[in-house]
């Protein structure tokens, strides 16, 4: 729960643009160093408001930098990865009213959601303090790039997923 002061006021902490500029940056730093199609990342504060969105040259100004968004806003909404996001909703052979329910969830958010990996939680304790958004290489690269952002940050943030399932990584 929140530590209240002495006028019952809850505090919070807030994800600030300087942090969320450093992790934007970072991830631009680890798609080049591991040669994979360029990337727009976009870093959310936990309302789902935009801190940082940077689109490398070369990623399609169409398209990408929406998902981008998507993938980080499903996080803030559902306080879990956008991988869990899809997997929640299709695992199961013979699921097709769970694959509806997912599909109706995009729909009613006004498309602002994104069931597929590349979007991933930030966490500070025991809150969720934003999303980071990464689109434009393959999702698994997405995804590691934005959980290996946090990391080299090195601001003491925990990220959902703690660890990633790529296999091109070149790091």
């Amino acid at each position: 729960s929140p530590t209240s002061s002495s006028g019952g006021f809850a505090h919070v902490p807030v994800l600030g643009m300087f942090h969320a500029d450093t992790i934007a940056s970072n991830v631009v730093n680890i798609c080049t160093r591991n040669g994979f199609n360029p990337v727009t990342v976009t870093v959310l504060d936990a309302s789902g408001s935009t801190l940082v969105s940077k689109r490398m040259d070369g990623c399609s100004p169409v398209g990408i930098p929406d998902i981008s968004h998507a993938k980080a806003y499903s996080c803030i909404v559902n306080k879990y990865p956008s991988r869990a996001f899809r997997d929640r909703y299709t695992s199961e052979p013979q699921q097709s009213a769970k694959f509806c329910q997912m599909t109706t969830m995009v729909a009613i958010s006004g498309n602002k959601m994104a069931p597929f990996p590349g979007g991933i939680v930030l966490r500070l304790g025991d809150y969720v303090i934003g999303a980071v958004g990464v689109s434009g290489a393959a999702g698994d690269e997405d995804e590691y790039c934005a959980i290996q952002a946090v990391k080299e940050a090195n601001l003491g943030l925990e990220t959902v997923p703690e660890t990633h399932s790529c296999s091109t990584v070149r790091d």
